[in-house]
């Protein structure tokens, strides 16, 4: 007996007429080659089934950008009162020149991570380092003027590094 041979049969792309392929959509069923396909969770995709869509936790919203806003906003005020009461205690914008900046930094980051679902963007961090800037620099000119030291500059630096650090991208 003659045994009959069947030769694979050979799918093109649905998109690339010219290229042959083995693959094929696990939705749709067109046959697609590796220049089309999508990886997707649920298998290989066509580029039309397996659409793109961004990460929940870079999909920032406006009303994300408000919260973290208003959480700045406190943030601030708390920073300039923490810096009033350390002149106070100690007596010098030194230390709190030192201090508050950091603490500023640290409370901008994390509140306003968690106040947003610990989301990310490029705003959310000009959000939080802007906070550490603005009450330092409002708590300065409340304090007798615009004075900063070497120190005090490295302070406002890294607190606003620490405040990126939980927001950034």
């Amino acid at each position: 007996m003659a045994e009959q041979q069947t030769e694979p049969q050979t799918m093109t792309c649905h998109w690339h007429p010219a290229v042959s392929t083995g693959l094929s959509c696990s939705q749709c069923q067109r046959p697609i080659c590796t220049q089309c396909l999508v990886q997707a969770p649920v298998g290989i995709r066509c580029r039309e089934c397996g659409k793109a869509v961004p990460l929940p936790t870079f999909d920032v919203r406006p009303s994300n950008y408000a919260k973290a806003a208003v959480v700045a906003a406190v943030i601030g005020v708390l920073g300039i009162i923490l810096w009033l009461t350390l002149i106070f205690f100690t007596g010098t914008r030194f230390i709190a020149s030192l201090v508050t900046p950091v603490i500023v930094g640290y409370a901008a980051g994390e509140l306003i991570s968690r106040v947003v679902n610990l989301k990310r963007s490029k705003g959310l961090m000009y959000i939080a380092g802007g906070t550490v800037v603005l009450s330092s620099l409002v708590a300065m000119i409340l304090t007798g003027g615009l004075v900063l030291t070497l120190w005090g500059i490295l302070a406002l630096i890294l607190g606003v590094v620490i405040a990126i650090g939980r927001v950034r991208l």
